[in-house]
């Protein structure tokens, strides 16, 4: 089955149903055992850590971060 049908039949589901689908989905990719993490992918870790601990970037609340979320999905309708 092509991956477009799938994504065509999704879309149908509810949040919920999709929701749910997503942590399958998730689940059903083998563990990260760290092997993958890029040299580059930690260089930005560290970067984004120095510049909230220098205060030269701030912490989003999750209320903040959610409601940021839900703007960006109102954008893609």
């Amino acid at each position: 089955m092509p991956i477009t049908d799938i994504e065509h039949a999704a879309s149908d589901l509810t949040e919920r149903e999709r929701g749910a689908l997503a942590l399958w989905l998730l689940d059903s990719l083998p563990p990260n055992n760290g092997e993958d993490a890029s040299a580059e992918g930690i260089e930005e870790a560290v970067k984004r850590r120095e510049q909230l601990d220098s205060g030269k970037a701030f912490p989003l609340s999750s209320e903040e971060f959610w409601a940021s979320l839900e703007r960006e999905r109102a954008a893609w309708k």
